[in-house]
């Protein structure tokens, strides 16, 4: 089964599960598309009341909880509370409580951008996320790159930690055995594409060589990590 699929929901599910990932292409329209580059870019400008810059060398990330984007970005708002997420969502963690698209991430790599996420690894905190392209991308201009299927290695190496509400350090995500395939593969698309990831798939952030990329993610998770998890020092 490939990883690529159409908007049916099970679709996408049944991706996510097998692979840790599922690419829709055409997510957005053209004018969906349009209408919500206009939103990020004002957002990455002046970001909302306690909104995070995130730590990029060249280009620009800016982090908020969604109840802080509701007023005064409400395209951003709009697309991240579609139905269509929420029960995509809403079948991916079950039984188990989530915040839905808690908070969104907008992204701008250039060429010479350098951050965290350059370099394979799983994230700290399990979520799921829609993570849309907002422009033409392929491995030159920074396509996610990700290892299709090993999403399983960090559910094991992590259970412990998440039953007893630790959060790991950032390099323990990031110091990966030789048994966990680390050559990652590009996940490109046009403008309007969507990628709905389970966080614990092996990912890195991919390098723009030229021109630019322009994306944004929400992401959904347990309650208890926004209530504030312990963490490793």
């Amino acid at each position: 089964m490939t990883f690529t699929v159409a908007a049916e929901q099970a679709d996408v599910l049944a991706a996510v599960v097998e692979h840790g990932i599922a690419r829709v292409p055409g997510y957005l329209s053209p004018a969906e598309n349009a209408r919500l580059v206009a939103d990020v870019e004002r957002f990455l400008e002046a970001p909302p009341e306690r909104a995070k810059r995130l730590d990029y060398s060249g280009g620009a990330g800016v982090r908020a909880e969604r109840e802080f984007v509701r007023a005064g970005f409400p395209v951003l708002d709009e697309v991240f509370d579609r139905p269509w997420m929420r029960e995509v969502a809403a079948a991916f963690f079950g039984d188990e409580p989530h915040l839905f698209n808690h908070d969104v991430i907008a992204v701008l790599d250039l060429p010479g951008t350098v951050h965290a996420a350059h370099h394979p690894h799983y994230d700290r905190m399990p979520n799921l996320k829609f993570f849309l392209y907002l422009t033409d991308v392929d491995e030159s201009t920074g396509a996610f790159r990700c290892v299709p299927g090993s999403h399983g290695y960090a559910k094991a190496a992590q259970r412990e930690n998440r039953l007893a509400g630790v959060l790991p350090g950032q390099d323990e995500t990031r110091v990966l055995p030789d048994s966990v395939p680390q050559d990652t593969r590009p996940v490109d698309g046009p403008a309007g594409t969507l990628l709905v990831i389970d966080s614990d798939l092996v990912h890195e952030g991919g390098k723009v060589a030229h021109g630019r990329r322009l994306a944004v993610r929400g992401r959904s998770f347990h309650p208890a990590y926004a209530d504030g998890w312990s963490v490793k020092s």
